[in-house]
């Protein structure tokens, strides 16, 4: 009896393809494309805020909460994401994202048909049902790579469904688009249809492979309160999450008032757009360098202990900029800092998931995205309260600023020194082939002795 139960073990590790298959790099593409659009319809009103204030009759801070209502939205439900996937599955968890995205995009579009008094309101609440996805969308990012591709392929899994492809679209598109305030009802219409489209494919996308790509895949995730206990007593994941937090609230922040930077130092608001372009472009390409880099090295921590120390340094080079004050100098300081910054993030989730194995992917990544909400969140007041006033030189400056970014950088710097690249999964994968193999052995060399049992997690 014995004998039979270790062989059905070993026939369970042996059940895995260890590899990718082309099913899983088409569902990856499907989930990259309903980022995107949920990342455009977040961002529709922020490259044309003049113009969507005129269109709504609102105060240009009310268009700022068009996009701050997503972050609330997301403090509030973030954490419970992890038991959603526990409880629902990863294929319901992206039908409800695709589906709530599509219902708040056609919200907005309707309401544009209603009276001038009433836009906003019909308007910001279509914003905050279809930023219900966000959450959904971003947590599911490690527990899909984890769920679908082989060990060698997860963090460049990871990377592609965290670039910010969505916010290029809509920082390149929507000043085309919308020209005049009549011209936002056409941009929220196409926003509408771009979400419908790439929801539509996971009604017939599976859940999951059907052979795992890995062991570990297919080994049964700790309950959601559980995880919660063993994070919180996790060194690692602890200094993670501030690594995370700081870095994403730097990111984000500096996102959201870069047109606040420069233009008071004199640069017009095309050279700030393209310099705003080229710090996501550059963190895009740091970011799928990272990937393929711990990837093939296995090198989480260090990657992080390189990059956080110099994502300090280049933010402190966006103050300097300020001194030189050349195109030149603004162009070369914003790729670097995109470059280093974002390239954190997906290494960050990654090696949470690693650290904190058997804890399900999904609620790691759900913890270090919700608190990094909530940092970015109050960096965003925080620097924009530290803007100088009209009398400074020059006048409403971002100084003050930079200085706190500067400080949340080097917060953010000091405990990724002190990181373990304590690869928890990617060890379980390597060890349950060779297991296997040993187990053979035994059992072709002594066939009637009984076979020794293999500890597999249930």
């Amino acid at each position: 009896m014995e004998k039979e139960v270790d062989a059905d073990r070993i026939e369970t590790i042996k059940n895995v393809s260890n590899q990718t298959s082309y099913l899983a790099w088409l569902e990856l593409a499907c989930v990259v494309l309903l980022n995107l659009s949920i990342n455009l319809r977040w961002l529709t009103f922020s490259p044309v805020a003049t113009l969507a204030s005129q269109y709504m009759d609102v105060e240009m801070s009310a268009i700022t909460w068009l996009a701050n209502c997503a972050t609330l939205i997301y403090i509030a439900m973030g954490f419970f994401t992890g038991w959603l996937f526990e409880r629902f599955g990863m294929r319901a968890c992206f039908l409800l994202a695709g589906g709530t995205n599509v219902l708040g995009s056609w919200i907005r579009y309707f309401g544009t048909f209603a009276p001038i008094q009433s836009r906003y309101g019909v308007i910001m609440f279509g914003q905050c049902i279809s930023s219900i996805a966000e959450p959904l969308i971003m947590n599911v990012g490690t527990h899909f790579a984890a769920v679908w591709f082989a060990t060698r392929h997860r963090v460049t899994a990871n990377t592609l469904q965290a670039l910010p492809l969505g916010m290029i679209v809509a920082t390149l598109s929507m000043p085309k688009l919308v020209t005049v305030p009549d011209d936002l009802p056409r941009a929220l219409l196409i926003t509408a249809g771009i979400s419908t489209a790439f929801a539509l494919p996971f009604i017939l996308l599976p859940g999951g492979p059907k052979v795992p790509p890995t062991q570990s895949a297919q080994d049964q995730r700790m309950p959601f309160r559980a995880s919660l206990k063993i994070m919180l007593k996790n060194r690692n994941f602890l200094l993670l999450t501030l690594v995370f937090g700081c870095n994403f609230a730097i990111f984000a922040s500096i996102v959201s008032i870069t047109s606040y930077i420069f233009i008071p130092q004199g640069f017009n608001s095309v050279q700030v757009g393209l310099a705003s372009f080229v710090r996501i472009i550059s963190g895009v390409g740091g970011a799928i360098i990272a990937g393929r880099i711990t990837d093939w090295t296995g090198q989480h921590a260090l990657v992080l202990k390189v990059c956080a120390p110099l994502t300090a340094v280049t933010t402190a080079l966006l103050y300097v900029q300020s001194s030189i004050n050349t195109y030149a100098m603004m162009m070369v300081t914003c790729f670097l800092n995109g470059f280093f910054v974002f390239l954190i993030l997906p290494v960050s989730l990654e090696l949470a998931a690693e650290c904190t194995f058997p804890v399900a992917e999904s609620t790691s990544a759900a913890v270090l995205w919700g608190v990094s909400q909530v940092t970015s969140f109050c960096t965003t007041l925080i620097m924009d309260a530290l803007r100088a006033g009209p009398d400074a030189s020059p006048p409403n400056n971002m100084n003050h600023a930079l200085i706190y970014a500067i400080v949340l950088a080097c917060v953010g710097a000091v405990p990724a020194l002190f990181l373990k690249s304590d690869l928890k999964r990617i060890q379980r994968d390597r060890i349950a082939p060779e297991q296997a193999i040993q187990e053979d052995i035994i059992q072709e060399s002594t066939p009637t002795s009984t076979t020794a049992s293999i500890p597999i997690k249930n």
